[in-house]
C-alpha cells in the first residue's frame, strides 16, 4: 500500500507519545490501521495490548473488518468507542462498583423518566421545568467531571439541575441503570482503584484514539490515566474540525496534547486526497480567521478547478426548488448528491420540493428508530426480563397495553417503594400489602406480574430471537397498535418486524447472544451509524456529515442567525461555527454549491435574511459568479420567473374568457 512520508512517518513510530494533525481527507484512518498492523507484523506487539479508540460504532465496526483482512488474530484487539470499552470495563467489575449483572443502560426517553421520577420526589413541578433541559445540565456537568460544589448556578435551569442531579443518580443505583455518561465515569471510578488501574495499563499498552478533537474532559482524563504508565499513547486528530462542544467536547483537548505528555512527537498529515484545489483553498480560507488553532498547510494532488456556485434565492421555497432544479439537471447520480443544513428544521421545504419534483432522497438523523414509541415499547418488555428493578422499564409497560393499572395505582406503587427502600418490582409482588392500593386492581397486577416471571422464565429457556417474538405474541402488542392507533398501526407494525429482524441479525451473528447483548448494542447507537445511501440525495445535517464524504455538496441557509447559528452570535461562539464550516465545505469532492435566501418565513411570517459573514471570507475568485453577482443574476432570474407566470395566468384568463 502506498504512503505518502508524513503517513510512513506515523504509521513507523513505535514507543512514545505521539500526536498526529490530520488535516481533512489526509487518510487518518488508513494511517491507524497501518500503525496497528506494523506493531503487530514488526514489532511483534500481542495484539490483546492493542486498543483502538474511535467514536462511533460504524467506524469502530469498519477498524474490525480491515484490520481482519490482514492480522489473523484480529480480534483479539480492541476496536471501541468511549462508551463501549466503558459497559466492558463495568461488566468486568460489577461487584466494584455496586451493579448487578443485568444492568440497564437509559438512553433519553428513560434518562427523562429518572429526571421526571426525581422532580416528583423533591416537589420539583415539570411543568416548571422541563425534563430535557435539564436532563442536558446533568449531562453538561457529568461531561466536564465537575463537582457540583463548583458548579455557579448562575440561572435557574442550573439551580434547579444542580439540586436534582443526586436525587437522579439515586434513582439509577436503584434502577440497577446507568445513563451514557455514567459509562465514561465508572471507568474513572475503577481507575481510582490502584489494583484495577494496573490490570488494564498492563493490558492496553498501546493506545490509538481517532478523532481526540472531539473528546470531553472526562474522555480525555481516561486517556491520560489508562496511558500513564507506558505512555504509549497515539492520538490523530484535527482541532479545525472540533464540531462538538455541545456535547462537551473541548477542542483544547488536542490543542493541549503536547503539554500533558513529555516528549510528544507530532506529525502533520498534509496532503488532502478528498477535495479539489478549489475546495481546499476555500475550507483553508474560513478557517484560517479562527486564532485559536494548530497551523496546517494541506495541500491537495486533485488540482482540477470547479468553480464554487453560490445563488441567492427569493425565499425558503425558490431555493429549495433551485436545488431540485440543479440536481436534476446535473445529468449525475442522486447518490452523488448531499445537502447540508445547519439545523434540521431547514429540511421541511427542501423535502417538500423533493417530493414534487419526484428526487429520491433519505433524511439522515431523522426521528430514529429506537426511540419510537412502538419500538421503546418492546426494548421495555426486554430490559425488564433482564433487570427486573429497572423502575423505568416497568413504569412504561406496565399498563401498555393497557390492562386496568392507571396512574394512580402506579402512583401509590411508587410511593410503596419509597418507603420500603425496594426496588418497583419487589413493591409490584407486595402489592397486597399496599393498603391504599383497591382490592379491585389486584386481579390486573397480578397479571401483569404474572406475564413478566413468564417472560423471565422464556428467556431462560429460548434463544433471544425466539423470546423476542413471545413478547410482541403474549402482550398482544399488534392488537394493542390496532386498537390505539387506527392509521398509523401497519407502519407501527412495520417497525416492531424490523425491530425482530434486527434481533435476529444480532442472535445469528453473534455468538452466544442474550437479550442484555442486545440492548447493550441498541443503546450504544449514535449519530453516524446510519448513513447507507443508496440510490438517493442525503439530507443531513452539518454535524451529522462529520467524517463522510460526497462526490457533490449543496450547502443550503448559508444565512446570518443560521450559519452561524443565532444562539452561537449571542453566546460568542463563532469559532466553533466556523469549525463546522469548514467541515461542510471539505465533505466535496468535486463540486459545491452554497445557497442562501434574501428572505426567509419564520413562524408564518415573512422576513428579511442576509448572507453568512463565512461567505465573505471566500475568495471570489474561487466562484463562478462573485457572491455579488450571484445575488444579481439570483434575483433577475426571479423577476424573470414572475413576468412567465403572470403571462401564462394572462393567456390562461383570455382562453377561459
Amino acid at each position: 500500500m502506498n504512503y505518502n512520508d508524513s503517513q510512513i512517518q506515523a504509521i513507523e513510530h513505535f514507543e512514545g507519545p505521539c500526536l498526529v494533525l490530520a488535516g481533512a481527507g489526509s487518510g487518518k484512518t488508513r494511517v491507524i490501521i497501518g500503525r496497528i498492523e506494523r506493531l503487530v507484523s514488526y514489532h511483534r506487539i500481542d495484539p490483546e495490548n492493542i486498543l483502538a479508540v474511535t467514536f462511533t460504532n460504524k467506524a469502530a465496526e469498519e477498524m474490525r473488518d480491515r484490520l481482519s483482512k490482514s492480522i489473523s488474530a484480529h480480534k483479539d484487539i480492541t476496536c471501541s468507542t468511549f462508551h463501549a470499552l466503558g459497559v466492558r470495563l463495568i461488566r468486568e467489575n460489577l461487584d466494584e462498583l455496586g451493579y448487578t449483572k443485568g444492568f440497564s443502560i437509559y438512553g433519553s426517553p428513560e434518562q427523562h423518566a429518572a429526571i421526571r421520577k426525581a422532580m416528583h420526589n423533591l416537589n420539583i413541578a415539570d411543568d416548571m421545568f422541563d425534563p430535557k433541559l435539564i436532563s442536558y445540565k446533568i449531562s453538561y456537568f457529568k461531561n466536564r467531571f465537575t463537582s457540583l460544589s463548583a458548579v455557579t448556578a448562575i440561572d435557574p435551569v442550573t439551580s434547579v439541575a444542580k439540586r436534582i442531579m443526586p436525587e437522579y443518580d439515586r434513582i439509577l443505583k436503584a434502577n440497577n441503570a446507568l445513563d451514557f455518561d455514567d459509562l465514561l465515569l465508572k471507568m474513572l471510578e475503577l481507575f481510582a482503584n490502584k489494583k484495577i488501574l494496573e490490570k488494564y495499563q498492563d493490558q492496553f499498552r498501546f493506545i490509538l484514539i481517532d478523532e481526540f478533537q472531539d473528546t470531553n474532559p472526562v474522555q480525555n482524563r481516561i486517556v491520560l490515566t489508562l496511558g500513564s504508565k507506558y505512555c504509549n499513547v497515539f492520538v490523530v486528530g484535527d482541532d479545525d474540525q472540533s464540531i462538538y462542544g455541545f456535547r462537551g467536547a473541548d477542542f483544547r483537548n488536542i490543542l493541549d496534547f503536547e503539554k500533558h505528555w513529555e516528549s510528544c512527537r507530532t506529525i502533520v498529515l498534509d496532503v488532502n486526497y478528498r477535495s479539489t484545489r478549489t475546495i481546499l483553498k476555500a475550507a483553508s480560507a474560513v478557517i484560517n480567521n479562527n486564532t485559536e488553532r494548530k497551523l496546517k498547510d494541506v495541500r491537495t494532488l486533485l488540482d482540477s478547478h470547479i468553480p464554487i456556485e453560490y445563488f441567492t434565492a427569493v425565499n425558503d421555497r425558490h431555493e429549495a426548488d433551485l436545488i431540485s432544479e440543479k440536481i436534476k439537471d446535473s445529468g449525475s447520480k442522486f447518490s452523488d448528491f448531499a445537502v447540508l443544513l445547519r439545523t434540521n428544521y431547514l429540511s421541511r421545504t427542501i423535502e417538500e420540493s423533493f417530493r414534487a419534483n419526484r428526487v429520491p432522497y433519505k433524511i439522515v438523523g431523522d426521528y430514529k428508530f429506537y426511540e419510537r414509541k412502538e419500538i421503546r415499547d418492546i426494548l421495555a418488555y426486554m430490559s425488564i426480563i433482564v433487570n427486573p428493578s429497572d423502575e423505568v422499564a416497568a413504569l412504561r409497560i406496565i399498563n401498555t397495553p393497557k390492562r386496568g393499572i392507571g396512574e394512580d395505582t402506579v402512583f401509590k406503587i411508587s410511593n410503596y417503594t419509597e418507603q420500603k427502600k425496594i426496588t418497583f418490582f419487589n413493591a409490584l409482588q407486595d402489592f397486597r400489602h399496599i393498603d391504599t392500593i383497591s382490592s379491585s386492581k389486584h386481579h390486573n397486577i397480578a397479571e401483569f406480574l404474572t406475564l413478566v416471571t413468564d417472560l423471565i422464565d422464556i428467556s431462560g429457556s429460548h434463544n433471544i430471537t425466539e423470546t423476542a417474538a413471545k413478547i410482541v405474541e403474549r402482550t398482544a402488542y399488534y392488537d394493542h397498535l390496532k386498537k390505539e392507533n387506527d392509521k398509523g398501526a401497519e407502519s407501527r407494525k412495520a417497525n416492531v418486524e424490523e425491530l425482530l429482524t434486527s434481533v435476529k441479525e444480532y442472535d445469528d451473528q453473534t455468538k452466544n447472544a442474550t437479550l442484555k447483548g442486545f440492548l447493550e448494542k441498541v443503546s450504544l447507537i449514535q449519530d453516524g451509524d446510519d448513513t447507507e445511501r443508496g440510490e438517493q440525495v442525503i439530507v443531513l445535517t452539518v454535524h451529522s456529515s462529520k467524517g463522510l464524504e460526497f462526490e457533490n455538496v449543496f450547502i443550503a441557509g448559508f444565512e446570518e442567525g443560521i450559519f452561524p447559528h443565532k444562539r452561537s452570535l449571542d453566546e460568542d461562539h463563532v469559532d466553533e461555527e466556523r469549525r463546522l464550516c469548514y467541515v461542510a465545505i471539505t465533505r466535496a469532492k468535486r463540486r459545491l454549491f452554497i445557497s442562501s435566501c434574501s428572505a426567509r418565513i419564520k413562524y408564518g411570517e415573512e422576513s428579511k435574511s442576509k448572507p453568512s459573514r463565512f461567505l465573505s471570507e471566500i475568495p471570489d475568485e474561487l466562484f463562478l459568479y462573485p457572491p455579488s453577482q450571484a445575488s444579481a443574476k439570483a434575483a433577475d432570474s426571479a423577476k424573470s420567473k414572475i413576468r412567465e407566470m403572470m403571462e401564462r395566468l394572462r393567456n390562461k384568463y383570455k382562453d377561459e374568457k
